[in-house]
């Protein structure tokens, strides 16, 4: 089961979140090894998860869960989490070792320090600074509100490689310390071609690297157009700093990309999943004429195999990385009736050469924004509108 390095050659320059089902109020103990045949071949049937949920006192405030954490971001020491109230234009600090909102940090939306009226991701620089990114720019601004810098994609000149219409950071981009470089999944609405890029923005220079596999994305990509109106339900991406390198990945496939930034090179790494494919295989409709079949093309692509973006254990030194298989709902286009999963949980070690997997049935859905702080996982949780976290430690 372990994983193998694909060298690739970077001299070619080419051109919502559903809350998890069930809450945990005491501590308590369940095998990872499952079955018989649901282990790998080793034998890791030893192997327990230790399970509790821990509640955010928001005191006499409250904290927005309607976006569902989607535009937020951990500090590096993994003590706070900040979460972007849209509504109010501000960031909810959570202080995640005492489990208590500190602070509500205000932002301006319009004005020169404004951050406008639509916040797409939030990136941490430092201890004291935040990037901002909305359709138009991105922004840095420190916890003062006052607006530090500018940064444009669109429109602006660039030597080395060019930008296609309308690319932007499809999710939320790694900022250098320094704050003149910034790395992220570049790609634009039409979800044909997506690089990863490098942008130095002091020397005005512009990086793309091919993301192998990543054309096959557009055949998961469910798209619906009508009078003007589009809807598009692409596959997942993601791209995690860990220790100097970069691990982008996609929803589709297993396939993981790492990219050292030190160095500026880059490969990819397989490895084979045993309870599940190690990625999708069924050809599906891409363009409907309805939202109906909008819905349930995004359903029948949900049904087989997806995964998620590999988290990093510092104190273990391994990856832990679910993946899912979505169990259709007796109305799709129900939004109030939750969505279920089949959840598998695989580790990986530092190299990504897999440890073991397991089917983890007490998760009856799959794991939204999940991370981990002191060796454990933690899970975000809409507990009836308040902020809390199933941790999962791994014995």
């Amino acid at each position: 089961m372990e994983g193998y390095l694909k060298p690739i050659n970077l001299n070619q320059n080419p051109k919502h979140m559903k809350h998890i089902l069930f809450v945990l109020s005491v501590l308590f103990l369940f095998s990872c090894g499952g079955e018989s045949e649901e282990k790998s071949a080793e034998d890791f049937s030893n192997i327990t998860f230790s399970m509790d949920t821990v509640m955010v006192d928001s005191g006499e405030d409250f904290i927005n869960l309607g976006g569902g954490l989607w535009v937020s971001a951990i500090s590096k020491d993994h003590k706070y989490l900040y979460n972007w109230n849209q509504e109010a234009s501000e960031l909810d600090k959570v202080n995640l070792d005492q489990l208590v909102l500190e602070e509500k940090i205000k932002f301006e939306k319009e004005g020169p320090n404004g951050v406008g009226n639509y916040i797409s991701w939030i990136s941490l620089m430092g201890n004291n600074e935040i990037v901002f990114a909305n359709f138009q720019d991105m922004a840095l601004l420190n916890f003062q509100g006052e607006k530090l810098r500018t940064y444009k994609l669109n429109g602006e000149k660039f030597e080395g490689d060019s930008l296609e219409a309308y690319e932007s950071f499809t999710r939320r981009a790694i900022i250098s310390d320094d704050g003149n470089i910034m790395y992220g999944i570049l790609g634009n609405w039409t979800g044909k071609n997506f690089y990863l890029a490098k942008v130095d923005y002091q020397n005005k220079v512009l990086k793309k690297h091919e993301l192998p596999g990543f054309e096959k994305l557009e055949d998961y990509s469910v798209k619906f157009n009508s009078n003007g109106m589009i809807m598009i339900s692409p596959p997942d991406q993601s791209i995690t700093e860990v220790d100097g390198k970069l691990i982008i990945s996609n929803s589709v496939f297993n396939t993981l990309i790492v990219y050292d930034m030190a160095k500026d090179s880059l490969y990819q790494v397989n490895y084979e999943n045993k309870l599940t494919k190690s990625g999708k295989t069924g050809t599906y409709v891409t363009e409907v004429e309805s939202e109906e079949d909008f819905y349930r093309a995004t359903s029948e692509i949900g049904q087989e195999i997806n995964f998620r973006n590999p988290i990093w254990d510092n104190k273990n030194q391994r990856f832990y990385r679910f993946s899912y298989e979505s169990i259709p709902k007796e109305n799709f286009k129900d939004e109030e009736e939750k969505e279920k999963s089949k959840v598998y949980l695989t580790i990986l070690d530092k190299d990504f050469k897999v440890l073991g997997e397991t089917f983890v049935k007490e998760l009856q859905s799959s794991p939204s924004m999940h991370f981990v702080k002191d060796g454990k996982i933690w899970i975000y949780e809409n507990v009836d509108d308040e902020l809390g976290f199933v941790r999962m430690g791994i014995n």
